[in-house]
Parts: structure tokens; sequence; C-alpha cells
């Protein structure tokens, strides 16, 4: 018998050794033995104790709160690049994407931003436009590459903001009272290697193709500020990165040139889609630095500068321009900037010795221009 209650007494002792601890355990006894992580899986029917630590969950940003309410957060120290960032190339396999912009269609729908060229509806002749010349070549143009598989949008005279694509072409005509004629390319005034790759495969195949002459000295400051290159101007424009140029197909005024670009729109417009497709065949979708235009700062004469023709002392005198004459460079060749030189209401297109130039200070402009020539349309 006494070994039987003794038998039961340790049962008991087992049995409250093994027992949790009681609602009176202390923080650091609690702290010795982990619990486990409860499911973020509250019931439906009962709500979660407000006691307990919700778990974390993915959730939509709140509202921004207003200026007043907003804690202003320190500025983040960044590094000035040395050199503009590279755009990133286009994922494998995307189909290459051309924006094809008929001249002067619908220009009287233009943004505030461009509404001096509303009214600019382009040459004329006979009762024909040159948005209607325009258009017969863009369609043909499109075609030729959508068959190719090559995604096409085509434009009116409104450029959508900072349009990006493969390449832009805007195609026009010409006109004159003087009987010119011919064909001519221009890329924007700062010209990628990209722009500029496409301009001289479009320029290997149009006059090819069409048997029409080039207009090889009729490019103008109009073609190369062409308002739909100007991002930095207009928000209706090209992408910084976009390839771009302008195409003026033939003169409207000139009677053989009408003989293509009015009788056979087809040979117009397979000129230009071909070197379109060459351009996009022999570019490197990775080469992301082709992309970038170059960039310069506004220099201004150190005195009394000669303007010339070429990157030479022995080519012909475009103007003379005085001291603190603004020079907008858009290349350089050795020790000569390309440039459109200002002074005063005259603009000069040509070469200057880069030692016949300073940069711009504060004290030259108080309030800076645009970096670039206002937009035109040819």
């Amino acid at each position: 018998m006494r070994l039987i209650t003794c038998l039961i007494l340790l049962h008991f002792f087992i049995l409250a050794a093994c027992a949790p601890a009681p609602a009176g355990t202390t923080e650091r006894e609690a702290a010795s033995t982990p619990a486990a992580t409860p499911l973020p899986l509250p019931s439906p029917t009962q709500p979660p104790s407000p006691t307990a630590t919700p778990a974390r969950v993915a959730q939509a940003a709140p509202p921004p709160m207003s200026d007043a309410a907003a804690e202003p957060a320190p500025p983040t120290p960044t590094a000035t690049p040395s050199a503009p960032p590279t755009p990133t190339p286009r994922p494998p396999g995307t189909p290459p994407r051309v924006g094809l912009q008929i001249g002067h269609l619908r220009s009287h729908e233009l943004p505030e931003e461009q509404a001096h060229l509303r009214t600019s509806t382009g040459a004329r002749w006979n009762g024909i436009t040159e948005a209607q010349v325009n258009e017969a070549i863009a369609v043909r143009v499109r075609d030729i590459l959508v068959a190719a598989g090559v995604e096409v949008d085509l434009l009116p005279a409104t450029v959508p903001p900072a349009y990006d694509a493969d390449a832009f072409v805007a195609i026009h005509a010409d006109g004159s009272v003087e009987g010119a004629r011919g064909w001519k390319i221009a890329t924007p005034w700062r010209t990628s290697a990209a722009s500029r790759a496409l301009m001289e495969a479009v320029a290997a195949t149009y006059g090819v193709i069409t048997g029409l002459p080039e207009d090889r000295n009729g490019i103008t400051i109009n073609m190369r500020g062409y308002y739909a290159f100007n991002y930095r101007r207009h928000t209706h424009a090209i992408a910084r990165t976009t390839p771009a140029i302008i195409v003026e197909t033939g003169f409207l005024t000139n009677a053989a040139d009408r003989e293509i670009i009015v009788a056979r729109p087809d040979l117009a417009a397979r000129g230009i889609a071909e070197g379109i497709l060459r351009y996009l065949k022999q570019r490197d979708p990775n080469d992301g630095a082709a992309l970038l235009p170059p960039e310069w700062p506004i220099f201004y004469t150190n005195a009394e500068t000669a303007v010339r023709a070429g990157p030479a002392e022995t080519a012909r005198l475009v103007a003379r321009v005085p001291a603190d004459s603004r020079v907008f460079v858009f290349n350089q060749a050795g020790e000569w900037y390309e440039a459109m030189v200002r002074a005063g209401d005259a603009r000069y297109v040509g070469w200057v010795r880069v030692e016949q130039t300073r940069p711009a200070t504060a004290n030259d402009n108080p309030a800076p221009p645009p970096a670039e020539p206002p937009g035109t349309n040819p």
C-alpha cells in the first residue's frame, strides 16, 4: 500500500513539471521559449485581437501629403556625371518602330507651343498642296515598311510628346520661284551618330531609285532647326535619343521633279523606304551611345571672327562677326567648331576657330536663350 501511494505522488510531481507556465510567468522566462509565428490569415467572422501585431502585407502607397504636411527630406547628394547616361537598348526581338511625319498635314491643329506654325501650309502648285504630295508618298513608305515587319506610325504635323522610335522621318516637298530642283536630306543641328547613319542610308537610295538630282547646297537653317527636332524647346517633338531626318523629296514647282513626286509617288516612297530598311539592318540595336546627340555649351567670340564655309583658313568666307557674337556649336573638326553664329539679328552657319571663342558667362546674357535655335517648319 505504501508503494502504491509513492507511485501516485511521483506521477503528480512529473505532471506538474511538464505543465505550461502560468499567466504570471516573467518576461525573461517567456523570452527563453520562442513563440510560433501565426499565419496572416484572420478569420472572416472574427476580427483579430486588437493587441496582436498584424503581419506586414503589401499595400498601395498612401496618397501624398500636401506640401504643408509633408516632412522635408534631406537632399540626396549625387555625383555630377562627366557624360550623359547611355540609353537602354530595346529588348531583343522587339520589332523596329518608325515614325513617318506627313509634312504640313493638319498644321492648323498644332499645339499652343507651336501656334506660330499653324498657318504654315507648305508649297503649292496648280491646286496641289504639299501636304497632299507628302501624304501620297508617306502612305506608300508605310506599306513597304510594314510588309518588311516594321511598326509604323503615320504622324501629322503634330508630333506626340517626346516621340520615341528607332527612326523619325519627316517627309516634305520643296517650292521655289527660281526654278530650283532636286532632293535633300538634313539632320538636327546636333546630330547623333544614329541620325547621321540614317541620313546616309536614305541618301544612298533615294537619288538612285528616283533619278532626281541632289540639291547639294540647298539645306537651310529651317531644315536643321526643324521644330519636330527641337526637344529642348518643345514638348511635342522627338525624344532626345530618336534618330531623325527631314527629307525634301523634290520641288513641287519644278516640272521634272513633279514627274516623280506627283506622278510617280511610288518611286519616291521606295527611295525613302529602302534607305530606312538599310539603316535598320546595318545599325547595332545595342549601341545606345550612338543615339545620343553631342552636347556643347554656349560660346561667344572673343574678337572679330571669320565664319567660313569649311574648317580651313582657305575656305570661302561666309561672314565676319564682331566680338561677343553668340556661337551655338554642333560639331567639331580639330581646331574648328561648326556652329550657328548670331551677330545681332543676323545668323550665319559655318566654321569658326576654337581659339576665337570663349565660354559664356553670366554677364553675357542674364536670361540665357534656349540651347537650340527656335523650331521652324520648312
